[in-house]
């Protein structure tokens, strides 16, 4: 790996380091930058701004910022495109602080305390690695109202598990408690879910902290390497990134790892179908039943009502009807589809 580094910051006990991965960011880079430095904390912070080979002006933006705050910004800039991954596992191992909190360069934060209340969280609660709040998917181009993306059940603490079940933490939100392991395993490097995976391998040895109040934003655009893709991809990532936790992971998960992709390969399934794709949903349930460990616990009905739409839509038809007349209208879950472009 080949970075030129440019150390600013003046050396100083730093409680916070913000690590901000940018990679043709410039027209959204200011914001995130702005949303940094506007905190108000009792404690020294520094941020880390890691860019990947920019080819547009992000770096100017990067060296506007830099020769006004020299003695509060750090800057990692690599000299060739080695992804975001090794990008920010790099910039991660330079990060200084107690707590690194990440961000994007196309993401920004809206409250001013947000890094001030996450450390006081994690001074608390010593047991926590991770502390993350909710936050709003909105979308650049106004085509959509805005979303809150939280967890579906909320609590002050969640665990491993949890997050195994869905990845209900935005890539704005975390402040990590650093120094949990001393290097990311090889594993991390080929995941699909970079942020998913991170917070995966700090709550292997900690509980997850959650502070209810949106204090960022997840940005959709275009240009958005994982924002710009449609549903079926996105589940097909999660899917994937499950498929890897079960070879990867303590035997303790694979039980919840195991429930989550098959739901996840249900929901997958039902999408298709619904976008009259009946061949790739047959694959895909086909799929299912291969990874899916079958004497392991699973959601049987959600695979049975599955396997039925896709194999025998007249039968599943007149099932749904008998079973719509009996029982009542389920109410919506907007947050449901947060959580699913989340990952």
């Amino acid at each position: 790996m080949t970075v030129e580094t440019v150390h600013a910051a003046q050396t100083m006990s730093v409680k916070v380091s913000v690590l901000l991965l940018t990679y043709n960011h410039e027209r959204f880079l200011a914001e995130a930058i702005e949303g940094v430095l506007t905190q108000k904390t009792d404690f020294p912070c520094e941020l880390v701004i890691a860019d990947d080979c920019s080819t547009d002006g992000t770096r100017e933006v990067i060296r506007r910022y830099w020769e006004k705050y020299p003695d509060r910004i750090r800057v990692l800039l690599n000299r060739r495109n080695i992804k975001a991954r090794r990008t920010v596992v790099r910039a991660y191992h330079e990060c200084r602080g107690q707590y690194v909190a990440t961000l994007e360069g196309d993401d920004y934060w809206t409250s001013p305390n947000k890094l001030q209340r996450q450390a006081d969280f994690l001074d608390r609660h010593p047991d926590c690695t991770i502390c993350f709040h909710s936050v709003a998917m909105r979308w650049d181009d106004g085509s959509r109202e805005p979303l809150l993306c939280r967890p579906s059940k909320i609590s002050e603490f969640y665990t491993l598990d949890d997050l195994l079940e869905c990845n209900f933490i935005g890539t704005c939100s975390p402040v990590y408690r650093k120094g949990m392991f001393v290097t990311f395993p090889a594993w991390h490097f080929v995941m699909p879910v970079g942020d998913w995976s991170s917070s995966v391998l700090h709550a292997l040895h900690g509980r997850i902290g959650y502070i209810d109040e949106p204090m960022g934003v997840y940005r959709q655009h275009s240009g958005g390497i994982y924002s710009a893709g449609d549903r079926p991809r996105k589940l097909r990532v999660a899917i994937e990134t499950l498929r890897r936790f079960q070879c990867v992971l303590p035997p303790e998960h694979q039980r919840v790892i195991n429930q989550a992709l098959c739901r996840h390969y249900c929901k997958l399934a039902h999408l298709l179908c619904d976008e009259g794709k009946r061949a790739d949903a047959r694959q895909c349930v086909s799929e299912c039943l291969r990874d899916v460990r079958l004497y392991m616990r699973f959601p049987k009905r959600d695979l049975l009502n599955a396997v039925l739409r896709v194999f025998a839509p007249g039968l599943h038809g007149r099932l749904k009807r008998v079973f719509t007349k009996s029982s009542p209208p389920a109410d919506s879950d907007q947050n449901e589809y947060a959580l699913e472009e989340n990952g």
